[in-house]
């Protein structure tokens, strides 16, 4: 008994097992399925048209939300007691420095996350087109909009840590350039509420706006794989118009205007324009792909 040899094949076998027994005993809020159910069907990975799309990828850790919403809710308490204590923007001012140097990396980092998830939701479109996997896909008993919402959900999923990261990270550092830019734009002894709203609500357009914006991005790149057969033209069709939305929208922030028409272009384009091109580009996806 004690000069038997085990295989190297099962003692890996066993190890494996081990390792299921272990995931199968695992609290429920820790396991895949259960964090997943609080998604709609289609953005779960257990979704079949995700979990064959992302492959190995498929093991990803979703953001937890409610230590986020904590985060905000802390700085707009703050935010709201320099009512009465004015001193406590005092203790934002050593943040800003180190704020204003880290921005550039996080919009670097952002232009990189949303580029994979552009160029990969357009590769997917194109892929299956060239391939004629499609009407395989659209065989299933899902409907084309959910089809077209999973794929977008797939392409999201292989950067949704990178994605929590950087959330996590404009939370904590957000909240010291709204200090100084809206402080500036509206002087706090003159607009004592108004600047106070804009910042608060500034931490929470931005927020947002890192959960849509992905989401319009991937629509664009379906359309842009739907309209262009070709890999490199769907890529650099997706990238364009990409970049052109947040050229115009950031462009349009440097005319003068009065503070209500201000408050349109902060706070309500930035959460309705994407909400609006994602369906536009869901919609013209749906009848390329119909016609085709």
């Amino acid at each position: 008994m004690g000069n038997i040899r085990y295989k190297p094949d099962v003692v890996k076998d066993v190890e494996r097992a081990k390792t299921d027994i272990s995931v199968i005993h695992l609290p429920a809020k820790y396991q895949t399925i259960e964090l997943d159910s609080r998604l709609p069907y289609w953005a779960r990975r257990s979704n079949p048209i995700i979990r064959r799309q992302l492959g190995m990828y498929w093991k990803t850790i979703l953001p937890e939300i409610s230590g986020l919403a904590k985060i905000v809710l802390v700085q707009v308490v703050l935010v709201l007691l320099t009512l009465v204590w004015p001193f406590l923007f005092d203790l934002a001012l050593p943040t800003i420095t180190a704020a204003l140097l880290l921005f550039p990396i996080a919009v670097f980092l952002y232009g990189q996350i949303l580029a994979s998830i552009g160029f990969t939701a357009a590769l997917s479109i194109v892929d299956e087109l060239r391939n004629g996997t499609f009407d395989l896909v659209r065989a299933t008993p899902l409907r084309l909009e959910s089809i077209l919402a999973s794929k977008i959900a797939a392409a999201i999923w292989r950067q949704v840590e990178n994605l929590s990261l950087l959330i996590l990270a404009v939370s904590l550092l957000s909240m010291p350039l709204l200090i100084s830019q809206y402080a500036t734009m509206y002087p706090l002894d003159h607009y004592p509420y108004l600047s106070r709203v804009a910042m608060i609500l500034g931490l929470v357009v931005s927020l947002v706006r890192l959960m849509i914006e992905p989401f319009m991005v991937g629509a664009i790149g379906l359309l842009a794989g739907a309209a262009f057969p070709l890999r490199s033209t769907a890529i650099i069709t997706t990238g364009f118009l990409g970049g052109f939305y947040f050229f115009l929208l950031n462009l349009a922030r440097l005319v003068p205007m009065p503070w209500p028409v201000r408050f349109v272009l902060d706070f309500a384009l930035p959460i309705a324009l994407p909400l609006v091109i994602t369906w536009l580009s869901l919609r013209v996806t749906q009848y390329l792909i119909s016609r085709n």
